[in-house]
């Protein structure tokens, strides 16, 4: 099975609040060095590249005014407005 064809069982919440929303991936056990994030419109599309892994997901956001950050392999994708 390739990469490609691998099920990502990702766990993502989200949060809304009164100025805004926040929406959470879990990547571990991966690496920040091994994730790259692009919000592009309404989809954050997360890049993984690992000596055995060379994929790409799109994690749904609830509109395009997101802000991407990763730390410690958590992914946070917070509303700018």
């Amino acid at each position: 099975m390739d990469a490609t064809q691998q099920r990502h069982d990702l766990h993502v919440s989200r949060t809304d609040h009164d100025d805004g929303w926040t929406v959470a991936a879990d990547l571990y056990p991966l690496g920040d060095d091994e994730v790259t994030v692009e919000c592009i419109d309404e989809t954050a599309v997360v890049a993984i590249d690992t000596p055995m892994l060379g994929t790409e997901i799109d994690i749904e956001l609830p509109d395009s005014s997101g802000t991407a950050s990763l730390r410690n392999g958590v992914l946070v994708v917070e509303s700018s407005g």
